[in-house]
């Protein structure tokens, strides 16, 4: 078998669903094994031949796993992939392209790269890291503690030593290789797969109708991936890991859903609910659904959802399990379709209701940000963009089935709750916009600036106060780079970078129970998904600063303070429930609160751009007994209350 690119067509395939493991009849505490497999018989399309993948027992993605919150869940993770089943795909980095051109990860196969030869020939030693999971740190898949072949990591998830007011929430969360320094690639290659949470809330609001039951709920892994090719330029079967050099990320121009390259998915004429993740190593997908007609030929045309026949659609859940109240996913000047925008490793639980739509063909397709700079007309939903890398809009289409369902959706009823436990973090009472509120105990406030050096290395900068006097800042010596942030009442306080690259000493001690609120300012030109172990945050707010003057070196002495712009504003409805993972946007200080609780230990933060975690873009933290933590000097790790 052999095809050009340029003969592959969307929505051939049938979406798979991933193979169920339902651990909830296994009783409170289980065993499982999970061989980590080299598989052959990979094929991401119907229209490519097989080829090869690094898998959890054998599939891509792995098996979903399925538990009870009240479980103890006892996983060996046994590494079977031999020395001689190296990387299944060739490491490829380009050369920087000509100013203007269109970008290189646009295409596929190597042409105009080189292929790096080490990378290419790695061997599998792998670390499995849960992730979302309350999981102790001796299970949490620490970064170098790789099993290499015939080694296994034997781990504890679940309600083991947890009281039942620290279980975590019904959730989907996600497993995946976290091996240091080639995560990215790890993770390429197939080594990832979902985990899902149910508890007693849950089960509620499906017996009470409000959530879809099990037989009428879809998972769906969203990845982008490059494809390789032969010397004649036609497609191998294979993928492809293609990048410039340094910490530049991944981007493919062709999305798979559950290892799938574009598929469709039949649904019947009801609310469906979908457990959405994307899984990419870079990527930014920002989601719409639309109409989606087919021609003969296989080509696509896109047109947007009568607002006079609409199809609703509702966010009821996050990362870290449901919201109190449904979030209907339509935008002021797009009220005829979804936008969901969901960084690397973010989570969506949603609920589409097919009702009234028998017959009818949508699409879930990929867009981008308007560009300010370009002169083109803007993009329409469902447009390639390629000068924004965005050569396939395609991702998913749904065909739906007859008629079997005629009553509204009782998540359109503006007064629902969906879960009556939930509690909004709020710092101040009374700004919780309708929910219930939990006004935040004492608490430590702590500041973490995104930063690139001249060498493209993106770094945390773990920041201590040095002073609010310029004079004293002036006086600094230039090798204590100070970064001064100003207020809004126009006062400065210079901030002094204590740690930054993964192997500097620690510097975040929390007390176990211990409230925490961290204020992180992204002074790089991309946003950032942040990643923290161990805890489930809320997002307070985001602030937008002006970061012009900001320089790695600073070029003046004391350096140009970035200011805000504006009020702090709490996040988009849909993002107000429980994170793992944020969006941290350029020129930006995006503010999280969490409870450090349920285990002691060394935990870590991270981006969840692969490629950055893998090029230093990653910290520890731990979390000591309170009685310790009281024992401990005071400037220890630059803790501040």
């Amino acid at each position: 078998m052999s095809i050009n690119p340029a003969d592959l067509t969307p929505y051939r395939e049938q979406l798979p669903q991933p193979v169920r493991r339902d651990l909830r009849k296994h009783g409170l505490v289980c065993h499982e094994t999970v061989a980590i497999k080299y598989a052959n018989d990979i094929r991401y399309s119907s229209q490519l031949p097989a080829t090869s993948a690094w898998t959890y027992e054998g599939d891509v993605p792995g098996p979903l796993i399925i538990v009870d919150d009240n479980q103890t869940v006892h996983v060996e993770w046994r590494n079977t992939i031999a020395p001689a089943q190296t990387l299944p795909y060739h490491v490829v980095v380009f050369p920087n392209p000509a100013k203007g051109a269109l970008p290189f990860q646009n295409s596929p196969g190597a042409a105009g790269g080189e292929i790096d030869d080490a990378a290419s020939s790695l061997t599998a030693s792998t670390v499995t890291h849960l992730h979302g999971g309350l999981t102790a740190a001796d299970s949490d898949g620490w970064t170098e503690n790789v099993a290499p072949f015939h080694h296994s990591q034997f781990t504890t998830y679940g309600r083991a030593n947890l009281p039942d007011d620290t279980r975590q929430r019904a959730t989907m969360l996600w497993y995946h290789d976290h091996a240091v320094g080639v995560t990215r690639l790890n993770v390429y290659a197939g080594l990832f797969g979902l985990w899902v949470i149910r508890d007693a809330t849950e089960a509620a609001a499906i017996t009470n109708g409000l959530l879809p039951d099990e037989d009428n709920e879809l998972f769906l892994v969203i990845q982008d991936r490059n494809l390789a090719t032969d010397t004649d330029g036609t497609l191998t079967g294979a993928i492809l890991h293609k990048t410039e050099t340094s910490t530049a990320e991944m981007y493919g121009p062709y999305t798979l859903v559950n290892g799938k390259l574009w598929p469709t998915c039949d649904v019947p004429a009801r609310p469906i609910r979908f457990r959405v993740l994307n899984g990419s190593n870079a990527r930014t997908y920002r989601l719409r659904v639309l109409n989606a007609a087919i021609s003969g030929d296989g080509s696509v045309t896109y047109t947007p959802i009568d607002p006079a026949a609409p199809l609703p659609i509702y966010q009821v859940g996050t990362d870290g399990g449901l919201l109190d109240h449904p979030v209907a996913l339509t935008e002021p000047a797009a009220p005829d379709g979804l936008t969901l925008t969901l960084a690397p490793a973010e989570r969506a639980d949603l609920v589409i209701d097919f009702s009234w739509h028998s017959g009818a063909s949508f699409a879930m397709v990929n867009t981008v940000e308007p560009d300010p700079t370009s002169t083109d007309p803007p993009p329409k939903p469902g447009d390639a963009v390629p000068k924004q890398r965005l050569p396939f809009p395609h991702v998913l289409r749904f065909h739906v089935g007859p008629d079997i369902h005629a009553a509204a959706s009782p998540l359109s009823d503006p007064g629902v709750t969906i879960d009556p436990q939930f509690r909004r973090y709020v710092h101040d009472a009374g700004t919780g916009a309708g929910h219930q509120e939990l006004v935040l105990p004492k608490h430590t406030h702590r500041w973490i600036a995104l930063t690139e050096n001249p060498l493209g290395n993106l770094l945390f900068r773990e920041l201590v106060e040095h002073t609010t006097d310029p004079d004293v800042a002036a006086a600094t010596p230039a090798s204590t780079p100070l970064i001064p942030i100003a207020a809004l009442n126009g006062v400065v306080t210079w901030y002094r970078t204590v740690a930054r690259r993964f192997h500097d000493p620690v510097r975040f001690f929390i007390p176990h129970g211990g409230w925490e609120i961290w204020n992180i300012l992204n002074l790089t030109s991309d946003p950032h998904p942040v990643h923290v172990h161990l805890v489930q945050f809320q997002i307070l707010a985001r602030q937008p600063y002006d970061i012009s003057g900001f320089q790695t070196p600073p070029t003046t002495n004391p350096p140009n303070p970035v200011t805000p712009t504006s009020l702090a504003a709490p996040p988009a409805a849909n993002e107000q429930g429980f994170k793992d993972t944020v969006r941290v946007d350029p020129g930006t200080v995006t503010s999280i609160a969490a409870k450090f609780e349920g285990y002691c230990g060394k935990y870590m933060y991270h981006c969840h751009i692969l490629e950055h975690e893998d090029h230093d873009m990653m910290r520890p933290f731990v979390v000591v007994a309170p009685d310790a933590f009281a024992l401990m000097p005071t400037d220890m790790g630059g803790m501040t209350m």
